[in-house]
């Protein structure tokens, strides 16, 4: 993968519509924009791991269809100034990440108004009491599709669709670990996740849990475990469920390289009927690591409201990488797997085997993103909100090729929300069908000219369908741009792109656009 075409995090990204005027949101704007400019190159703590990058941000586009309307096309220019700031903390006792940047939207030529936008990502770990006592904790916010089955969009937020909402979402985990004697090491977790979706009460929820889990101490190549979990969802406009099980679990570890595992328990939950109903639950597990750059995982676990598993392999060669996940689980809405995935998410997710810190795994992702002229908030799926959990699945394969001067990337994923059970949400798309399926393309080739240049030319194509012929949907994306680098801090990225929607309200898009990055 080319890391030495375009600085690391500088990217213009976009976000939600704030309340506040666009007159103050301009001020704000401003205000910060010295901030950053008057901030030193960077702040880094060595000692502390601590690195603080302000930037700024200047991003110039045409559009001949700002409405996304074939007949009411509106051409115009938009102007995105955003500063912003990416924090991390890699040692010590605070180790995380926080970017974020506020987006001002100046409409030329155009009868929309001005816009102030902000987006924001963080996650994190405090460690209270040493080897003892943690809180992770995880927040966005951000703009998000509302149906799958309503027009959608592969660009960022200053082409606006109606088909959206402001989203934000905060997660507090805190995390005990302990010992029992000289027979069991113990691990308490915790769990609150709010969820809330502007002008609307479908797709606000509260998730909160409490587990709680054992493992002996045994050095040999047998061993045992057990946990008890316990887990509620409310969602406004919708329902309220309970799950909770107890299990017990033996492990096998033949080598080092190879796991397995087994267990058994029971479960009760009221997913299924609405009623609350116990049953047996019982599942299997195994990991394989047969080289440092080989791994396989299968996890596979039975439950009457409907099974879940995993099941992933990894395989890096010298120059190329290949990945393959099949995941099934409960979804919580936005929370989980029926949520809608940005670039950011869907490439934090697949380069998770190429580099396992997240801290160093966010500057990765965030300088493959700007080398392809890409937006790390633009929607990489459909996504929808929905007032009850779901049965979700998901399959990808994706793949990567590196030459000394080209890198081509592909992925393909596949994605299945269904009921559970008897119970029909109150309102989103899982309302109006049992099923939302979709199917993603997409491939990228990147060739870099000099050692400060690349051009990038990316396809993608989405597919969503439901029970009924209206609940489908097509969008193809074609974006061709060409970046580099401007000086220490600086980089430039100038591009077109073509975007063809068929479904509700279709249309053609045709943009071009450039964006200045500055890095202090």
């Amino acid at each position: 993968m080319a890391t030495d075409t375009a600085t690391v995090m500088g990217v213009a990204v976009t976000a939600p519509r704030v309340e506040a005027g666009v007159g103050l949101g301009l001020v704000g704007i401003a205000l910060l924009a010295s901030a950053v400019a008057a901030a030193p190159a960077y702040a880094q703590l060595t000692g502390l791991g601590l690195r603080v990058q302000p930037r700024i941000s200047l991003t110039q586009t045409w559009t001949d269809n700002l409405n996304l309307n074939d007949a009411a096309k509106d051409a115009a220019l938009i102007t995105v100034v955003a500063p912003g700031v990416n924090i991390s903390s890699s040692a010590g006792r605070l180790r995380g990440n926080l970017d974020y940047a506020l987006n001002g939207l100046l409409y030329v030529k155009s009868d929309r108004s001005n816009d102030v936008q902000h987006t924001l990502a963080a996650s994190g770990s405090l460690e209270l009491i040493e080897r003892r006592f943690f809180v992770d904790a995880r927040a966005s916010y951000g703009k998000q599709q509302q149906s799958a089955f309503a027009q959608q969009t592969s660009t960022e937020n200053a082409i606006r669709n109606p088909n959206s909402s402001d989203v934000a979402s905060l997660s507090v985990s805190p995390r005990l670990l302990g010992r029992l004697g000289n027979v069991a090491t113990f691990k308490m977790n915790g769990d609150v996740t709010e969820t809330k979706v502007k002008d609307s009460v479908t797709g606000d929820s509260r998730v909160a849990g409490v587990s709680f889990s054992a493992e002996g101490m045994n050095s040999g190549p047998v061993n045992w475990s057990a946990a008890a979990t316990t887990q509620q969802s409310s969602f406004n406009g919708g329902t309220d469920n309970r799950r909770s099980s107890a299990t017990a679990a033996l492990r096998y570890r033949p080598d080092v390289d190879l796991s397995m595992s087994g267990n058994a328990g029971i479960e009760r939950s009221d997913l299924l009927t609405g009623a609350k109903q116990a049953g047996p639950t019982y599942g299997a597990n195994a990991q394989w690591t047969p080289t440092p750059r080989t791994s396989v995982q299968g996890d596979y676990q039975s439950h009457e409201y409907g099974d879940s598993h995993t099941l992933s392999f990894n395989h890096r060669f010298q120059r190329s990488s290949i990945r393959y996940s099949d995941t099934s689980s409960v979804s919580q809405g936005f929370g989980g797997q029926g949520g809608q995935q940005s670039n950011y998410s869907m490439f934090f997710f697949q380069l998770a085997s190429v580099e396992p810190d997240p801290v160093k795994r966010d500057l990765l992702v965030r300088q493959f993103l700007l080398e392809r002229g890409l937006s790390p908030n633009a929607p990489a799926n459909s996504g929808f909100v929905s007032s009850a959990p779901s049965l979700a699945r998901r399959q990808e394969l994706s793949g990567s090729w590196q030459g000394l001067r080209t890198t081509v990337t592909a992925t393909v994923s596949r994605s299945r929300n269904s009921r559970i059970g008897e119970q029909i949400p109150g309102a989103g798309d899982l309302s109006q069908s049992s099923l939302v399926q979709e199917l993603n393309a997409s491939a990228n080739l990147s060739y870099r000219l000099t050692p400060t240049s690349s051009t990038n030319f990316s396809l993608s194509q989405r597919q969503v369908r439901g029970d009924l012929g209206s609940q489908s949907s097509t969008l193809r994306t074609v974006n061709a741009s060409w970046s580099g680098r401007l000086g220490e801090g600086g980089s430039v990225t100038a591009g077109a792109r073509y975007s063809l929607f068929e479904g509700l309200l279709p249309y053609r898009e045709n943009a071009v656009f450039a964006t200045l990055v500055h890095q202090f």
